[in-house]
């Protein structure tokens, strides 16, 4: 019986956390959910090598809750409340909400899908040293974050 005592406690708290993980999660999804539709299609996050000549960058576009087919959200409010919204750019680094989507910036291939979470996006890359043919960051992404 004093074993099973023991349990309890730890029972309990781990139900606890799941349960405040869970309200958190619905927190932030509700916050997701809290503005219409504003124009913008997609979160560019561009920054300077450490060779100071080249840049490297990601977009995100294509944003849905529960997959690819469902819900489909603005990503205004993921870059503000997940991403932190220009609170984290630097000299070096620079992020922005853009009205084009990462194709027409530049970006190449088809996005890579993230899967698994509860918001899903689409993930593009620029990056010369990872040859491909044309990776660099251009012109289109770099003005759209300022650089």
């Amino acid at each position: 019986m004093k074993t099973l005592l023991k349990f309890v406690p730890a029972a309990l708290g781990l139900f606890m956390i799941a349960c405040a993980s869970q309200k958190t999660e619905d927190g932030i999804l509700s916050t997701l959910f809290a503005s219409p539709d504003d124009g913008n299609r997609s979160i560019v996050v561009v920054q300077l090598a450490e060779n100071n000549v080249d840049y490297t960058g990601d977009c995100y576009d294509t944003f849905t809750i529960g997959g690819s087919s469902n819900t489909t959200l603005s990503p205004t409010n993921y870059y503000n409340v997940v991403m932190f919204g220009h609170s984290l750019d630097t000299e070096r680094r620079k992020s922005a909400l853009s009205k084009s989507t990462c194709s027409a910036l530049g970006f190449l291939g088809s996005g890579v899908p993230t899967n698994g979470s509860t918001v899903n996006f689409k993930m593009y890359t620029c990056d010369p040293n990872l040859g491909q043919g044309g990776g660099a960051c251009g012109t289109k992404i770099l003005s759209a974050v300022g650089f």
